[in-house]
Order: C-alpha cells, then structure tokens, then sequence
C-alpha cells in the first residue's frame, strides 16, 4: 500500500515538474556548497535570485540547512523547484533524508531529480535501497548516476556484488573502476585477494596495492604493510611499508608501527618513539593513549602512563580516560578517582566505560 502511494505521489510531482519550464543552473552549486557561511555570502545569493539565477534560492536554502533552520531551508528549495529548478528537487531529497528522516519524501524528491539527468540524486537513490538491501534496485540507480559520470556509483555497485559474494562480477566492476583512476577499486581488490579464502591469492593481493599506491591510494600503503606483517610474518618489509605510510601522513600507519616494536620486537623505546612522531606530527591522539599504554602494561611506569593519558584525554580520547580509570582502580585501588574517569570516558561515548558503571551501578548521565 505504501509503494502504490508512493509511486501515486509520484505521478503527481512529475505531471507538475511536466508542466513547468525547466531551467538551467548557471551558477555552480559547489561554489555556495560551504562548511561557514556569512551575511555577506546571503547577500551574494539574494542577489544571483534578482539577476535571475534560480540557484540562488539553492544557495539560499544550504545557508539555513546548514543553519540548521529546516523550514527555511524547505521554503527556498521549494521556491527553486517552482522556478523549474532541477538541483531543488535534489536538495529537497537530501533535507529530507539527512535532516528531517523521511527517506519516502528523499526517494520522491531524488527520483524526479534522477530521472530528469541529476547523477547525484541518482547516487544517492542508490545509497538509500543499497541500505535497505535492495541491491537490484540499488545497482539501477548507480548506474544511472555512473552514466552521468561518477564513477563511485561505480564503486559502489562493485561493493554490492562483493557482499552477495558475486566475486567475479565485483572483480569485474573493481578493475573498471580502477582503470577509470579510483584508487580504491584497486585497493577493494586487495582485499578481496587477502580476505575471501575462495578466490584468496595474496600475490594478486600484492599487485593491487601497489596499483593502488601508484595512483595515490594511502591506505593501500598501510594496507601492503599489514599484508606483510599478518599474512607473510614479514616484519621488516612491514616496516618499511609502515614508515613509508607515516611520510604520507598515515595515522593508521604509525599505530601499526609503535605495535609491530612493541609486541613483536618488544623494543618499548622504539615504540614509544613511533606512537611520539604520530602524536606530535601527525595530531594522532591516539597515538598518545598508545603511548601510555606501552608504559602502564609494558614498562609499569603508571606515572608516566597517567601523563600521556591525561593528554590524550585533553584531546578527546575516551580510551585514554577509561585506562586511567583502570590505574585508579586496579592499581591504586582509588575507587572515587576511578570512577570520576570512567564518566569523563562515558561522557566522551566509550562503550566500555559505559558497561563498567553500569555494572558498578553508577549512573554517568
């Protein structure tokens, strides 16, 4: 019943978007597509919607959607769709399923917008029945927005076939994507060679992260190094794959890094001067947590530990709060002191705190 008066609605929308002009955008939505806006960029936008540019009244409503005033935001993307305004019809999609959770109204919205050219509203078509595990129609809507150019519908299509374990087709798609220059179909097919035993071939594996490395692909980088680590117990070259993907920025790389001196070399000092370069260098927060961690369960330095916890925790770290929390009451037996950070930790959402006071019979709220 719901189908038929959503496809019902339908009918409507498009007999009246029929009977209206449909207009042209000049002005690049991108371009007013902003993170901060300011009275001045409201008066630019006023001022396209005088001259005659129906996109204004698209810019105008990512300023109050951002603004977070959805009713004003709705008013002007309606404003637009009146005008004959393609990209109102998708806006007013993504209001409705991102901010005021009506994923009947986004499909509405998005499926006029995507059967009139708009490759994102197709995307994100594909986005919404993909969730809902509805891959045939997915993989429609996909295609439609990779007809339109953008090859992470691609991407995202290949993904599909991977969860039904369609591997031949998801080889398939992957190794288009990549040689349309996604990095990450050639970083997909890595995995796929790495993880799935069915089809698993870890020279395959190999060739791909490098693929994807050539064109850019960072956490193929780490990636490579976990290869060796995990699957060839090859330390050394897991290293340099490792210290390769700090050079890169990569986060992720120097964890594995502080861990691989850590646990298989137990060369604490080396480790902590790893977790150090990625806490100092990159903003690895985490990084300082692990550093406290090597002291507390390695070296037993607690005072030490407690310091690179605590700044970890100034950062935000909630696994950081939860260890001190642990210190405080397994080590020094403060129980008070333990659970004013088992909230702090809660506060900050880690679970495992959440589960202690709860088993405490604390309330942390």
């Amino acid at each position: 019943m719901q189908r038929i008066k959503t496809v019902f609605i339908l009918l409507i929308l498009i007999n009246i978007i029929s009977a209206n002009e449909i207009k042209k955008e000049n002005y690049p939505i991108l371009q007013c597509n902003k993170d901060t806006y300011t009275t001045q960029d409201l008066d630019t936008y006023n001022q396209l919607i005088k001259d005659g540019e129906i996109q204004g009244y698209n810019c105008i409503g990512l300023y109050y959607m951002r603004a977070k005033d959805y009713d004003k935001a709705e008013e002007y993307f309606n404003k637009g769709k009146d005008k004959g305004s393609i990209e109102s019809y998708a806006q007013l999609g993504s209001l409705y399923s991102s901010f005021l959770n009506d994923k009947e109204k986004a499909i509405e919205y998005y499926t006029i917008a995507a059967n009139k050219g708009h490759g994102k509203a197709a995307h994100n078509l594909g986005v919404i029945y993909d969730k809902r595990f509805n891959f045939k129609e997915a993989i429609k809507w996909y295609e439609k927005s990779f007809e339109k150019g953008d090859t992470f519908s691609l991407l995202a299509i290949g993904h599909i076939y991977r969860k039904q374990k369609n591997f031949d087709e998801a080889i398939k798609i992957f190794k288009k994507a990549g040689e349309l220059g996604e990095s990450e179909a050639y970083h997909s097919l890595a995995i796929i060679y790495r993880r799935e035993q069915s089809i698993k071939n870890l020279i395959k594996s190999k060739e791909y992260y490098l693929k994807a490395i050539e064109i850019g692909n960072i956490d193929s980088v780490w990636g490579l190094g976990t290869l060796y680590e995990e699957d060839l117990k090859d330390y050394p070259n897991a290293i340099v794959w490792y210290k390769k993907g700090f050079e890169l920025g990569s986060k992720e790389s120097v964890t594995r890094l502080g861990l691989i001196y850590a646990e298989k070399f137990k060369d604490y000092k080396k480790a902590i001067k790893w977790y150090k370069k990625g806490f100092e260098e990159l903003g690895c927060i985490e990084c300082g947590s692990d550093i406290g961690y090597t002291y507390q369960i390695d070296l037993k330095d607690y005072e030490n530990a407690i310091k690179w916890y605590t700044k970890a925790y100034s950062l935000g770290s909630g696994k950081a709060a939860n260890n001190l929390a642990y210190i405080y009451n397994y080590v020094y037996k403060d129980k008070d002191t333990a659970i004013s950070w088992y909230k702090k930790a809660a506060k900050l959402g880690y679970q495992k705190s959440i589960n202690k006071l709860k088993e405490l019979g604390v309330p942390y709220e």
